[in-house]
């Protein structure tokens, strides 16, 4: 199975716990959290050109973030999974040494899924509208601001391609390959079984008729036959001939070893026609009641 097919499936099942939980250990992987501080004092953070402001109000778990915001904002799993790619490339880009707020995990995702949702979708939330699903977390401006520094950071190569999804979405690729693999060997095995079954069905009326017609051939085979020897035969037919040469007389049995005269097709016997003429005029004189002596 090729990931083109399992990209396109998992883009058709619907947002899960593992999606939420692969992107949230995704972005816990890209910056470091400082704890927080009592210290007012401290009112903004710099991470390399990314300049984050805390807020005053109560942070929540990124989990439930994320959560809120599928939910708010009823984003799907293709526009929710491409945040993985600027996550990669924002990781990629940070020093391994940044240190961030509590609200920096927050900014970052939230900034990778306002530019996929602006980037794959004809038409996206505002950012006023994503404020609101953020409740009251962050600002309009700070919402602003960290989508202004996520583009700049990743030098406006914002787009989305297939062979990054595919790299990307590796971990979710896999099972579904295993899947597919699996129904598609299931499937052969139950078509092999089926042909062979069929063969087998083909096979027995075959063996009967030849089972029958071997019995068939050994009776007739079976049967005693008259046979016909060189010797019997010479015998018979000596027998025959000696038979028939004493029961005639000599004088009959030269006239009929005289070879044939050649006859005529035209020519007549006339002692034949004579007798048989006479038969005739016999037979028309008895019909008429006439006897002639």
């Amino acid at each position: 199975m090729s990931d083109r097919e399992a990209l396109k499936i998992l883009t058709r099942q619907p947002v899960n716990t593992d999606m939420i939980n692969f992107l949230v250990s995704t972005t816990n992987s890209i910056i470091q959290v400082k704890p927080p501080q009592r210290s007012p004092r401290l009112n903004c953070l710099h991470t390399g050109d990314m300049m984050i402001s805390p807020v005053g109000h109560k942070t929540i778990s990124l989990a439930s973030f994320i959560k809120n915001l599928i939910k708010y904002s009823n984003v799907q799993t293709p526009t929710l999974m491409a945040t993985l790619i600027y996550l990669n490339k924002l990781r990629n880009l940070l020093p391994a040494n940044a240190i961030g707020m509590e609200t920096t995990r927050h900014r970052i995702f939230l900034s990778s899924l306002i530019l996929s949702a602006k980037c794959l979708n004809d038409s996206s939330p505002l950012n006023k509208h994503w404020t609101k699903y953020t409740d009251g977390l962050l600002t309009l401006d700070e919402v602003n601001m960290a989508e202004r520094e996520l583009i700049s950071l990743l030098q406006w190569k914002v787009n989305v391609y297939e062979e990054d999804l595919i790299v990307a979405l590796q971990p979710f690729l896999i099972p579904i390959k295993n899947q597919l693999w699996k129904k598609l060997s299931a499937e052969q095995n139950q078509k092999m079984s089926y042909y062979r079954l069929s063969n087998v069905n083909l096979a027995k009326p075959y063996s009967k008729s030849r089972s029958s017609s071997s019995s068939s051939i050994s009776s007739f085979s079976s049967v005693s036959s008259p046979s016909l020897t060189i010797s019997s035969s010479t015998s018979s037919l000596d027998s025959i001939g000696s038979a028939s040469s004493y029961s005639k007389s000599p004088s009959t049995y030269l006239e009929s070893s005289r070879p044939l005269q050649p006859r005529s097709v035209n020519s007549m016997n006339r002692a034949y026609h004579s007798k048989t003429y006479d038969s005739y005029q016999d037979i028309n004189l008895m019909h008429s009641g006439r006897v002639i002596a």
